[in-house]
C-alpha cells in the first residue's frame, strides 16, 4: 500500500506539472490544451489491452518495479528539457506519450495486482484502494501547488523521487502467479479476450459504456476545461489549479470510506446516482460561480465519482475470471482512459474554442444526463442490480 501510495503521489503532481506546463509555462491555445491532455491518455487506447495481456502473463510485482524505473526516468527527462530551457510544446506532447505508454501497462497490472492480495473481500479491497490513491494524489497535487514557491524544476524532482522510491516496496511484495501462462491461444484472441468477455455479460458491459461515456464527457472537461477556467476566468496561477487538483480526491477519500464503511448492494443504482451528482455539480460550476463555490463542487463532484468508481472496479474485480482478469480489468481502464485520450480531451478542447468555458461545461453535463436517462429506459440498471446481487 505504501508503494502505492508513492506512485499515486506522483501521478497527482504529475497532474498539476504537466497542467501547469501547458496552460501557464507554454500559454498554450485550448485546442493545445486539449490536444496535450490527450497526448497523456491516447496510449491506453493502443497499449491498454496488451498491458492486461501482459499483466495475465508475468509476475506483477517484477512488471510494476520496471515500468516504475521508466516513469521515473520519463520524469528526469522531463526536468532536463525544463532547466535547459528546452522545453516546447510538441516536447511535452511527446513526454506525455511516453509517460501515457508507461501508465497504459502499470494500470492493469496495479489492478491485477489487488486481487493477488486483496482475499475475499474485493469491494473493501478496492475502497481501501481508492482512499490510499486519492488521498496520495490529493498530497501529490497540494505539492503542485507549491511550485508557485519552490519552483516548477524541484516539484518534477520531487515526482521522479516519489517514483522511484515506490520500487523497493514493490520488490517486498509476494511474486504473483501467471495465471495464463500455461494458456496457448492466437495473439489476437489473447489481446481482444478481455473485451469480448466484458460484451458478452450486461453485468459488465454496461458499466463499461458508462466508463466510455465518463471518459468522454466527465474527464475531458477535468482535464482540460478546468485548468483553463483557471487561467482564463479566475485569472489564477498553478496555486488555484493546485487547490482544485486536491479538492477533487479529497472527495473521493470522503466517498470512499462512505463506501468502505456502509457497502454499496445496488451496483448499478450507484453508478446512476453518482454520475447524476456528478453531472450536477459541472452543471453548478457552469454558471460561473466563485472559485471558492468551484472548489466545493469539486470536492462533492470527487464524492460522486469514488462512488462511480467503487462500484465499476468491483464489479470487474468480482466477475472477471481469474484467467483473464488483467484484460477484463484492462478493458475498464480502456474506457476511462482511451475514450478521454482519444475523445473526450480533444473535444473538450474544440468545444472550448467554440463555445467557450461554461457553455462546454454545461454541453457535457447535458449529453451524460442523457446517456443516463437512455440506460435507464432500457432497463440496464435493473439488469446490472440484478446480475450482481
Amino acid at each position: 500500500m505504501v508503494a502505492a501510495s508513492l506512485y499515486f503521489a506522483s501521478v497527482g503532481l504529475q497532474g498539476v506539472i504537466f497542467s501547469a506546463l501547458v496552460v501557464f509555462e507554454l500559454k498554450a491555445d485550448p485546442l493545445w490544451v486539449g490536444t496535450a491532455q490527450s497526448a497523456l491518455m491516447l496510449p491506453s487506447v493502443f497499449f491498454v489491452l496488451i498491458g492486461g495481456h501482459v499483466a495475465d502473463l508475468v509476475d506483477r510485482r517484477k512488471l510494476l518495479a520496471i515500468l516504475c524505473l521508466l516513469a521515473g526516468i520519463a520524469a528526469l527527462s522531463l526536468l532536463a528539457l525544463v532547466v535547459s530551457k528546452q522545453l516546447s510544446l510538441f516536447a511535452l506532447i511527446g513526454y506525455a506519450l511516453l509517460a501515457g505508454t508507461i501508465q497504459a501497462f502499470i494500470m492493469p497490472a496495479r489492478d491485477s495486482m489487488l486481487s493477488d492480495v486483496a482475499g475475499e473481500n474485493l469491494g473493501k479491497a478496492v475502497a481501501g484502494l481508492l482512499i490510499a490513491q486519492w488521498g496520495s494524489q490529493a498530497a501529490g497535487a497540494l505539492i503542485g501547488a507549491s511550485a508557485r514557491f519552490i519552483g516548477i524544476e524541484a516539484a518534477i524532482g520531487i515526482q521522479a523521487t516519489l517514483i522511484l522510491g515506490s520500487i523497493p516496496l514493490l520488490l517486498l511484495l509476494p511474486s504473483s502467479t501467471a495465471a495464463a501462462a500455461a494458456v496457448k491461444e492466437p495473439l489476437h484472441r489473447a489481446l481482444l479476450g478481455g473485451l469480448f468477455e466484458v460484451w458478452r455479460l450486461p453485468v459488465l458491459r454496461i458499466p463499461f459504456l458508462l466508463a466510455v461515456a465518463v471518459g468522454i464527457f466527465t474527464i475531458g472537461p477535468y482535464i482540460v476545461v478546468l485548468p483553463v477556467l483557471v487561467r482564463n476566468y479566475y485569472g489564477g496561477s498553478v496555486g488555484e489549479l493546485g487547490l482544485l487538483g486536491t479538492a477533487f480526491p479529497l472527495g473521493t477519500i470522503v466517498g470512499s470510506t462512505i463506501v468502505l464503511r456502509r457497502g454499496l448492494r445496488r451496483k448499478g443504482r450507484a453508478q446512476a446516482l453518482a454520475l447524476c451528482g456528478s453531472s450536477s455539480f459541472i452543471l453548478i460550476i457552469s454558471t460561473g460561480i466563485p472559485f471558492a463555490a468551484t472548489l466545493a463542487c469539486v470536492f462533492l463532484w470527487g464524492i460522486s465519482g469514488a462512488i462511480f468508481m467503487n462500484a465499476g472496479r468491483s464489479l470487474f474485480q468480482e466477475k472477471a475470471s481469474p484467467s483473464h482478469r488483467g484484460r477484463v480489468l484492462s478493458v475498464y481502464t480502456l474506457g476511462f482512459m482511451g475514450a478521454s485520450g482519444l475523445i473526450g480531451a480533444p473535444l473538450a478542447g474544440a468545444l472550448l474554442d467554440k463555445m467557450g468555458i461554461h457553455a462546454t461545461l454545461a454541453g457535457t453535463a447535458g449529453a451524460t444526463l442523457l446517456i443516463l436517462f437512455l440506460i435507464f429506459l432500457s432497463g440496464g440498471f435493473t439488469t446490472v442490480d440484478g446480475e450482481s446481487a
